[in-house]
C-alpha cells in the first residue's frame, strides 16, 4: 500500500516525495570539498568503513516548525562519541552546527508544517574508505578522508498522536543489551545488529511491538532509540546510565519532573517493576510515548497515565509545540479516533 506508514513516522508515499526533493550535506573521499547535493544523487563507496566494518557514529535530533532543537546538546554528544572512537572529522562544533542549520533551511519548504510535519536531523560520520577492511592504501595524500553527512527525514506528528492514544507495546526479547565491558553505551553508534535481532524477536510476538532489552543481569536497559520510565508507588523511576545511552530527552524529562516537584529515582529496575507500574512511557527526541502493554500485560489504569500527561503538558509548554500531536489531527481524524 503506497500510503502505508513505516517506522512510526510518515506515510511511505510522502517519505518518497520528500526524499526526491531533499538536499543533504556530505564530505568524503568522493566529495573531498564537502557538497550540498540532492539526496537521490548521493554516492557512498563500497569501501567505506561504515559499510565494511560497521564503524559509523551518529546523532539525531529534530525540528519544531522547521527550526532545529537542542543542536548544541546533540552535537556535543556526537563529538564526544567521535573522540571516544578516535575519529577526527576535521570540523569543530560550530561548523557542524552551521551545516545542520543550512541543511534544514534548504529542506524547510518541503514541509507541511500546519499539518504536523517536521523533520529529524541526522549527523553521521565514519572513518571513510581507508584502513582496516577498507580500500587498500595508500590513500590520496597518504590519508583517507572521513565520511561526514547531515541529512533530514520526515516526522509526522499525526502518527505520534495515534501512538499517544494507543500506547506502545513493549516485548522483552531474548537478545540482551550489549554490556559496557564490550561497548560503552554512551557512544551513539550504528553498530546495532543486536537491536535488529531484538526487533525481529519482539515482532514475532506482536507485529506492533517495540523491544525492551534487558542487561546481562536481567535489569531493564532500554528500547532501541529510546529510554524507559515508569511510575512505581507514585515515584518516577528510570534505569541508571550504566547500561544505556545517556538520552538527551531522558535528561529533559528528569529536569521537567524536578521542576514539577515529582520525585525521580535512577536505579536498577526489573521486569517485575514494569509489570506492576502505575504507568510507564518511553522518551526519545521526537516524542514521549505512553506504554500500554508489556509482554501482553496491561500497564496502569489509563493510557496515558496522569504523571505522563503532566510531563507531556509541561514539555509541550517548554518547546511551545504540541508534542502529543493531537492538535494536528483534523476533525475527521479526531472522530475516527474517538476524540471529542
Amino acid at each position: 500500500m503506497s500510503g502505508s506508514r513505516v517506522g512510526g513516522f510518515a506515510p511511505l508515499d510522502r517519505i518518497r516525495e520528500i526524499n526526491a526533493k531533499s538536499v543533504i550535506f556530505i564530505s568524503s573521499d568522493l566529495y573531498p570539498g564537502g557538497e550540498f547535493i540532492p539526496l537521490d544523487e548521493v554516492r557512498l563507496s563500497i569501501w567505506d568503513l561504515g559499510f565494511k566494518h560497521g564503524f559509523s557514529l551518529y546523532e539525531y535530533t529534530r525540528t519544531f516548525r522547521g527550526k532545529p532543537w537542542q543542536l548544541k546538546e546533540h552535537i556535543t554528544r556526537f563529538m564526544r562519541s567521535c573522540k571516544a572512537c578516535h575519529l577526527d572529522i576535521g570540523m569543530n562544533q560550530e561548523e557542524v552546527k552551521q551545516i545542520c542549520v543550512e541543511v534544514c533551511s534548504r529542506n524547510e519548504s518541503l514541509l507541511r508544517k500546519d499539518e504536523g510535519e517536521d523533520c529529524s536531523i541526522y549527523i553521521e560520520a565514519t572513518p571513510g574508505e581507508y584502513g582496516m577492511y577498507g580500500r587498500p592504501g595508500p590513500a590520496p595524500e597518504g590519508k583517507g578522508k572521513p565520511t561526514f553527512m547531515v541529512y533530514n527525514s520526515l516526522i509526522d506528528m499525526k502518527v505520534i498522536a495515534r501512538s499517544y492514544l494507543t500506547g506502545a507495546h513493549l516485548v522483552t526479547p531474548s537478545t540482551r543489551a550489549v554490556p559496557p565491558m564490550v561497548m560503552d553505551p554512551k557512544i551513539k553508534t550504528r553498530s546495532r545488529l543486536f537491536q535488529a535481532f531484538a526487533f525481529y524477536e519482539a515482532r514475532l510476538v506482536d507485529p506492533t511491538a517495540m523491544p525492551l532489552l534487558l542487561d546481562i543481569y536481567g535489569n531493564l536497559a532500554e528500547p532501541p532509540y529510546a529510554n524507559i520510565f515508569l511510575v512505581y508507588d507514585g515515584v518516577l523511576m528510570t534505569p541508571t546510565t550504566r547500561n544505556i545511552l545517556e538520552g538527551i530527552s531522558r535528561a529533559n524529562v528528569i529536569n521537567i519532573a524536578k521542576q514539577l516537584k515529582l520525585p525521580v529515582i535512577e536505579r536498577d529496575l526489573q521486569p517485575f517493576h514494569l509489570y506492576n507500574a502505575d504507568e510507564a512511557f518511553v522518551s526519545a527526541t521526537p516524542f514521549i510515548t505512553p506504554v500500554s502493554r508489556y509482554n501482553g500485560v496491561p500497564i496502569g489504569k489509563e493510557v496515558p497515565g496522569p504523571i505522563t500527561k503532566r510531563l507531556l503538558d509541561a514539555f509541550s509548554k517548554w518547546v511551545n509545540y504540541d508534542i502529543t500531536g493531537l492538535s494536528f489531527l483534523s476533525a475527521e481524524e479526531r472522530a475516527k479516533l474517538g476524540i471529542n
